[in-house]
């Protein structure tokens, strides 16, 4: 799987720009603002769906876009991705709406055709590393709940779908347990039974689907991250623990060879003990308590909690293979390795472990992506193999 052209339209900082990419790669250069991290971020648009960079994603729309033709505001990403078996076009078109400045409308397409984002997502597989992913260690749990959201719809073709509908139930079984909360209703009475009876069958049935994925993924995940970061330093032990909102302890000793559906099923029955026995509390916060928007990751460095104790440069490490992990994972879910983008990473690193993560990260990879604002972090002999785009200098210059 590679990149073999993206046209960018309307994108940031780009009125317009088209980039041919060589299968091993791409390395880009230039100083900061240049475009470099845009170029990567619209990538990872059309394989996630969604910006690595800003939950505003209308931010991502050059503002004075339309202004000839009197449109609204607009952006396009498009790119040919060749694949085993064939080629296939990817676009994705963004405009906002007039009526709601804060609204952007988004419209995939897979050959020209117009697909939902569940159908797009996961098409083009993408594994992007950038020095703010440092964060996910130490920051909140909801920035590693979305961090798997993201790896897994691209895993899982009904991932995307089924975060949808549960975030949808969600919601609306939290606002009728504010109102329930506001009418004083009793946990125990049959008022309250019988309004959450459906909202609990539902969110049970879509919640214990999204915990049985990110269950077995992370079993996989943890051992692959686990091998990675002994690649890259030596004498530690890296350890990723899922911490679902609920008791799994059925599920030990279970070996990965349990199924989804099987998984699935007995975390379903702790779901809906586990709604019983906190229904009481949930009537008195208004919140729904139990289910994956709850989870957690936590990383282990021999034993001692990274977030809490371990050093920048170890918690970058760990990042790392944490990413190296992801794009080995999906390669052995689709059978064919990922492309992976390193975001300025290079100059944070020292030149032994830029070594080891240039050697371990081709790999895994089936094209790599690295950019720098200095060359000299990109004339390693082990990149010697990708292109040079020089951006900043005139039109961009292609050369070696």
């Amino acid at each position: 799987m590679h990149l073999q052209t993206l046209e960018i339209l309307e994108f940031r900082a780009f009125h317009a720009r088209r980039i041919l990419f060589e299968p091993a790669g791409l390395r880009l250069v230039g100083g900061n603002g240049c475009g470099k991290s845009t170029i990567l971020e619209s990538i990872a648009m059309l394989a996630t769906t969604r910006s690595p960079r800003t939950s505003l994603e209308r931010e991502v729309i050059n503002f004075r876009s339309g202004e000839e033709l009197g449109v609204p505001s607009y952006a396009r990403v498009s790119a040919r991705v060749m694949l085993t078996d064939g080629t296939v076009d990817l676009s994705l078109a963004m405009q906002l709406d007039p009526r709601r400045s804060n609204h952007l409308k988004k419209q995939f397409s897979v050959d020209g055709r117009a697909v939902r984002a569940s159908d797009a997502v996961g098409r083009l597989k993408a594994v992007l590393f950038s020095p703010e992913d440092v964060g996910l260690i130490a920051g909140a749990p909801a920035a590693r709940r979305h961090y798997l959201d993201v790896m897994l719809s691209q895993l899982y073709r009904d991932y995307l779908r089924t975060l949808s509908r549960f975030n949808k139930l969600l919601t609306q079984r939290n606002s009728l347990l504010r109102t329930l909360a506001r009418d004083g209703v009793a946990h125990s009475g049959a008022t309250s039974s019988s309004q959450l009876a459906f909202w609990d069958e539902e969110l049970t049935a879509f919640g214990s689907a999204l915990i049985s994925h990110r269950y077995r993924a992370i079993r996989r995940l943890s051992a692959l991250a686990t091998d990675r970061f002994a690649r890259l330093t030596t004498g530690h032990i890296l350890r990723i623990e899922y911490v679902p909102n609920l008791n799994l302890t059925a599920l030990e000793g279970r070996g990965s060879e349990s199924g989804h559906d099987e998984t699935t099923a007995i975390v379903a029955r702790e779901f809906t003990s586990s709604l019983a026995a906190r229904r009481r509390e949930e009537l008195r916060r208004g919140l729904s308590l139990v289910g994956p928007q709850r989870d957690n990751l936590t990383f282990s460095l021999d034993g001692v909690d990274l977030a809490l104790f371990g050093s920048r440069g170890q918690q970058r490490l760990a990042v790392l293979a944490l990413k190296l992990a992801e794009a080995a994972l999906m390669s052995e879910e689709a059978n064919e390795p990922p492309l992976v983008m390193l975001d300025d990473v290079l100059s944070e690193l020292d030149e032994h472990h830029r070594e080891c993560l240039i050697e371990t990260v081709s790999a895994e990879c089936s094209q790599l992506l690295v950019t720098s604002a200095d060359e000299t972090f990109l004339t390693t002999p082990s990149l010697a193999a990708l292109p040079f785009l020089r951006l900043g200098y005139g039109a961009g210059d292609m050369g070696d």
